[in-house]
């Protein structure tokens, strides 16, 4: 099992800190967010592994927009064209919010085989109907072109809005035989998505691990906060209590 360090194309100034990290062995690669306006430059500059994350409706991506598929395009072009010259492995989307026929017909226009699409929690921050947060979503949206890039997180935000079992709902995903994961800790009484480190949440991250170990090749990122923006220290931490839990299963 490899593990990432997640980072944004606004944090050239920490990527020699954390090509370190990967030279030394401690993380295998970097999950690295292209923001519109910034430079490739500073991570051209390291040669370790790169994973590229798409960039986020935070930033106006949403695939299920049709008025923006225009600007949709644009943004996946240019995340295509950083994933080329970092040599990434995968390209993870988001699949957004709104209409999954719309998603569908977006994904018809692309053609690269290294874009993992990412389950989603049902509802977003700000009450969004999201898309891709049933299993049988996911399958739909994969294709035949596409793997799965399984947020546990978010996997076991869309059940506590379901009402479902988290364990069951995450197996359910299991069979679509993801390679990738992002992982942080949350509540099990609160259905929107948070990110918090690992153990300061409710959920069994026992049973978690044990369902990445059996992942082939697997690659896991973790999406947990930073306190020093300066460091990874808090990485190091979180990365340690799940190999402790591994350690004792």
């Amino acid at each position: 099992m490899n593990f990432g360090l997640k980072l944004w194309s606004t944090n050239a100034d920490v990527i020699d800190k954390a090509a370190c990290l990967i030279k030394e062995d401690v993380f295998q690669y970097i999950e690295l967010t292209p923001i519109p306006n910034t430079e490739i430059y500073p991570f051209l500059k390291q040669d370790v592994p790169y994973v590229i994350h798409i960039t986020t409706e935070r930033h106006g991506f949403n695939i299920a927009d049709e008025s923006k598929w225009d600007f949709n395009i644009q943004v996946i072009d240019e995340c295509i064209e950083w994933a080329d010259k970092l040599n990434a492995k995968y390209l993870v989307l988001h699949p957004g919010f709104g209409s999954i026929n719309k998603s569908l017909d977006f994904l018809q226009m692309i053609n690269d085989d290294r874009i993992l699409i990412e389950n989603m929690p049902k509802v977003g921050l700000y009450d969004e109907q999201m898309i891709g947060y049933w299993p049988e979503q996911i399958e739909s949206l994969m294709g035949s072109k596409f793997g799965l890039c399984l947020d546990l997180n978010h996997a076991v935000k869309a059940a506590i809005s379901l009402g479902l079992n988290y364990k069951d709902f995450i197996l359910e995903f299991m069979e679509l035989n993801p390679c990738y994961f992002h992982i942080a800790d949350g509540r099990l009484n609160y259905e929107k998505d948070e990110h918090l480190a690992i153990g300061e949440g409710e959920y069994d991250f026992e049973f978690l691990k044990n369902l990445m170990k059996f992942a082939s090749n697997a690659q896991v990122t973790f999406e947990t906060p930073r306190m020093d923006l300066n460091s990874f220290s808090d990485d190091i931490r979180n990365m340690n209590i799940l190999n402790q839990i591994s350690a004792n299963s």
